[in-house]
């Protein structure tokens, strides 16, 4: 059986071998702060992802994005995120002005995108108007159906670890995550979080592997 974790923030080569006896194939690893980027490219076993997150857009470097988009034509497969927008956290305004930088990137370089949005749908969903051609991952996927009706023609999947929204997610579109270090402590967990969800294994790497190379 293959295993994927779509979402993670784990440091741990260590951890990754684990998980990889367990059973799981393919992990993506993300940054969520310019501290953090070289340290995640710097791993060997997982599928990388950097950004900046809606937490840590205070006082952040002048030439930040810059700096982002050097590394990222530097490592021509790496990911965006994780990005987003969080209304449960300070700065609003400021999240909106760096998310809206990092889907200009996205779009200029034609990299997929990690999004992270609590209880801001409502300004979300207009800016990805803008942005229909991008490759999206909703990961910890907190919408309704209006928000997946909205994005039903976009280039949208949806990672989850908890069962409640799995009923509005199409089964094309579902992918399942560890959220490791801070959700599951570990990606080779998810053999378990699988069986408890009831979800096809086949499934989700058929669908994994669409949101890798393609619709």
């Amino acid at each position: 059986m293959i295993y994927i974790d779509a979402h993670c923030h784990l440091l741990d080569e260590g951890e990754f071998d684990l998980a990889k006896t367990a059973g799981v194939n393919q992990i993506i690893c993300n940054a969520t702060n310019p501290k953090d980027w070289q340290k995640v490219l710097a791993l060997k076993s997982t599928i990388h992802a950097i950004g900046i997150h809606p937490w840590h857009v205070s006082d952040l470097p002048k030439d930040v994005m810059i700096d982002l988009e050097k590394l990222l034509k530097q490592n021509p497969d790496t990911h965006i995120g994780e990005i987003g927008l969080d209304k449960c956290k300070n700065d609003f305004y400021k999240q909106e002005e760096i998310f809206m930088l990092q889907l200009e990137l996205a779009q200029k370089l034609n990299r997929p995108v990690h999004v992270h949005c609590v209880r801001a749908w409502g300004e979300m969903l207009p800016i990805l108007k803008g942005h229909k051609d991008l490759k999206y991952l909703f990961h910890g996927f907190s919408g309704d159906k209006n928000v997946i009706r909205f994005l039903s023609d976009y280039d949208a999947y949806f990672s989850v670890n908890r069962s409640s929204k799995i009923p509005l997610i199409p089964i094309d579109r579902l992918l399942i995550e560890s959220d490791a270090p801070d959700s599951i402590p570990s990606p080779a967990n998810l053999p378990f979080l699988y069986l408890q969800l009831g979800v096809n294994a086949e499934q989700i790497n058929q669908n994994f592997q669409r949101f890798l190379n393609g619709r």
